[in-house]
């Protein structure tokens, strides 16, 4: 069946970053084409490795984030490479240059100038313009300066910054998203342009209401982890850890129906949480709720707390380890886990899915990532994909 980006061209320029907007191209049918330096693409070089072994045909963040792509290497410290990246470029809808080692080198206003449809999108720490642009960063200081530690992790205490480089992974999603619209405007009108993201400002928009709360409050929000109020947390069930978001957001009927349903279970103390003078803002409201609802989640596991708690519409998850979501019904039942092509050492290992479901134009995984020793031999495909 046909992909819905069928047709249109990518070339990726990508290193630590940008590698999920070509991904999120290639898996929609994008003929995406990584561009490598000779020394190897730096994902290549990023952990964890099939076996454990390092090395450029093992790296696991790279089997996932290259598969769909055609691969080539270009030396662009020389005129040769620069010639050949402007031949790939005069057919392409979109280019994407982030932290490529050889990025320096890359000039997209020239590029433009030889395909004025083509699209040229720049991902970097602080933008292209402004007093942070010259500033490198990782995920770590992006995250910092985007303002989320300033809310992550417990009050005096050193800030937790998100697992798995989300940061990063915000910027390379704002990139596909205007990206896309861009190319869909040039398809109409002929005329490409310059898309300049910001990963520090892609951070920034997931503050949700930090920014209004100052604004409309003059309050700056802090660290509330271990502070909120009770029925609000991570507590243990049987087998492992659940989130409950029952009080602290106001009057709504959740808290409400948490109290039903602990009195409906029978358990000891509960008659409290339904008591017409409940306060879940009071200074002992926590430790009292804890002194009743442990006990009970104690003795459930996961699955049936969360069951319980979609029955009486109160708000919870169980927090799932990797083992639990290979397991989860739901996940298996959408086939979300999808098993690596042949082609590399990541063969037969299990991958996440598309986080999406598309009818006329389903997802596919169409082939490996490309192999290092033979990337620059996947030059026809994406010019054949130009006819």
């Amino acid at each position: 069946m046909p992909q819905a980006l069928d047709g249109i061209r990518v070339l990726e320029l990508s290193g630590l970053c940008g590698a999920y907007t070509g991904k999120l191209f290639a898996d929609l049918g994008a003929a995406v084409t990584l561009v490598e330096p000779p020394s190897g693409s730096p994902m290549r070089n990023k952990p964890p490795f099939v076996g454990d072994v390092a090395g450029p045909e093992n790296s696991l963040p790279f089997a996932y984030f290259a598969a769909n792509k055609n691969g080539i290497v270009l030396d662009l410290e020389t005129d040769a490479g620069r010639e050949a990246l402007a031949d790939l470029a005069a057919e392409a809808h979109l280019v994407i240059l982030s932290d490529h080692p050889a990025a320096a080198s890359v000039d997209l206003d020239e590029l433009r100038l030889a395909n004025p449809r083509l699209v040229c999108t720049r991902i970097t720490p602080y933008g292209s313009e402004g007093p942070y642009a010259t500033y490198s960063g990782d995920d770590l200081t992006l995250m910092a300066m985007g303002g989320l530690l300033t809310m992550a992790g417990f009050p005096g205490q050193a800030p937790v910054v998100a697992y798995g480089e989300q940061g990063l992974l915000a910027g390379d999603q704002f990139a596909a998203v205007a990206s896309l619209a861009a190319v869909i405007r040039a398809e109409r009108t002929g005329e490409g342009e310059m898309i300049d993201v910001s990963i520090q400002e892609a951070i920034v928009m997931a503050l949700e209401n930090a920014a209004q709360t100052y604004q409309l409050e003059g309050k700056v929000r802090n660290r509330t982890a271990g502070t909120r109020r009770a029925g609000t947390g991570i507590f243990q069930a049987k087998d492992g850890d659940i989130y409950l978001l029952a009080g602290g957001i106001g009057d709504t009927a959740m808290w409400g129906n948490f109290a039903q349903w602990m009195v409906a279970e029978g358990v000891q103390g509960a008659e409290l949480f339904a008591a017409d003078d409940w306060d879940d803002q009071d200074p002992k409201a926590r430790d009292l709720f804890e002194r009743v609802f442990l006990p009970f989640a104690a003795g459930k596991t996961k699955t049936e707390l969360y069951k319980a708690a979609r029955e009486w519409r109160v708000p919870m998850a169980p927090m799932s380890t990797a083992p639990d979501l290979l397991q989860d019904r739901q996940l298996q039942f959408r086939n979300f886990f999808v098993t690596a092509p042949a082609g590399n050492a990541a063969a037969g290992i299990l991958f996440p899915g598309a986080p999406y479901k598309l009818a006329g134009t389903p997802w596919t995984l169409r082939c490996a990532a490309p192999r290092f020793d033979g990337a620059d031999h996947q030059t026809s495909q994406f010019k054949e994909s130009a006819s």
